[in-house]
């Protein structure tokens, strides 16, 4: 290898410890090597291939290339989709790493609850603990029905502002004073 291929081993100088870098150097650097022969015999390949498509590809690449010379339109349409599929992939960048943040979050409010609760039961003793819930759960059960008492009152005025509404004369309906009214027909 030249001084331009190896570019990387003095990179990597001060950041490997010594004993790496010299079996870098000798795998890199000795042309008898596996990796060396594996170079040069996909290298051989390689120029075989090109050799042999190039009177193939050549008329076909030529012929695109001057296609696209007498149409730039072409090459600004295929510059706007690229710049357009590369903002998509950003943005579904952006996305994904949205919602794993966002999982992530949600995960570790999760747990810091689980040990929150743990800390409390630790703290106050079981049976303070479940006297403390069932105060809770008897609050939550009477603030539920006091919404549920609310929302069938609201419910029944609604349901008779609907009949009410309904019975007007000659196809009109009669307002009902702000409240949903519904058709004859029985549409809303």
């Amino acid at each position: 290898m030249d001084r331009g291929e190896t570019w990387i081993l003095d990179a990597l100088e001060g950041i490997l410890p010594q004993q790496t870098m010299e079996l870098l150097q000798d795998q890199l650097q000795n042309p008898q090597t596996l990796l060396q022969a594996a170079w040069r015999q996909a290298s051989i390949v390689g120029n075989k291939i090109t050799a042999l498509l190039s009177p193939l590809f050549a008329p076909l690449l030529a012929r695109a290339l001057q296609a696209l010379n007498d149409s730039p339109d072409i090459v600004v349409l295929a510059f706007v989709l690229g710049a357009f599929v590369l903002v998509l992939q950003v943005v579904a960048w952006v996305h994904r790493t949205m919602m794993y943040v966002t999982r992530l979050a949600f995960r570790m409010l999760g747990w810091a609850l689980v040990f929150a609760l743990a800390a409390v039961v630790w703290r106050r003793g079981p049976e303070a603990t479940i006297r403390d819930v069932v105060v809770f759960v008897s609050k939550l059960a009477g603030y539920a029905a006091v919404v549920k008492d609310i929302w069938l009152s609201e419910y029944q005025k609604f349901d008779a502002q609907t009949k009410r509404g309904g019975a007007g004369g000659n196809g009109q309906r009669v307002p009902s004073g702000g409240g949903y009214s519904r058709s004859k027909n029985g549409g809303w």
